[in-house]
């Protein structure tokens, strides 16, 4: 038998502090108790579907059941967003350019950040538009009121968990 996981440790932590037993999880998932014993000893790994499910019945995070733990970032001053641009322009898999319109006769001035999805020298830049625009419809929908903070906070950190097991690297000093 395969030895447990943390994952299946933190599935069986969590089912207990919710009350649950091994059948009352199952039968709230709509699995075997065996499949949720499986899940328990790392027998068998959770799709990130059914992770996502198992988080919402036991009333934890996804990030919390695979043990991501979100870095506190403390951005207080404009110089604090500005080194974190600077330091995501040292990662490799990631490229962006910067388009900056000055003002002209109708006053505008704009600037962006602008990921090419289909950059094959930059492969989490696909990743990275997929998100930015879920993210966009999710602001929009908090704006607009269809969705409340916490489901908001709810799919931010479902995408976290998702997200959390790609790992970045520095560039090279030569691809700068």
């Amino acid at each position: 038998m395969k030895e447990k996981t943390d994952l299946g440790i933190k599935i069986r932590d969590a089912r207990k502090a919710a009350g649950m037993n091994q059948t009352e999880l199952a039968d709230r998932l709509g699995k075997t108790m065996r499949t949720v014993q499986k899940y328990e000893s790392g027998e068998i790994e959770p799709s990130f579907a059914m992770l996502n499910e198992i988080a919402k019945v036991l009333n934890v995070s996804p990030s919390h059941l695979i043990g991501y733990q979100k870095q506190e970032i403390h951005l207080e001053t404009l110089s604090d967003v500005l080194y974190v641009i600077n330091e995501l322009n040292k990662k490799a898999g990631i490229h962006f350019d910067v388009t900056v319109k000055k003002p002209d006769n109708d006053g505008e001035w704009s600037c962006t950040l602008k990921f090419d999805g289909n950059n094959k020298d930059a492969e989490l830049n696909q990743d990275l538009c997929l998100f930015l625009e879920r993210y966009s419809d999710e602001i929009e929908n908090l704006d607009n009121t269809a969705h409340s903070k916490a489901q908001f906070d709810h799919w931010f950190e479902t995408e976290l968990s998702y997200y959390s097991n790609i790992t970045l690297k520095d560039k090279s000093v030569d691809e700068g």
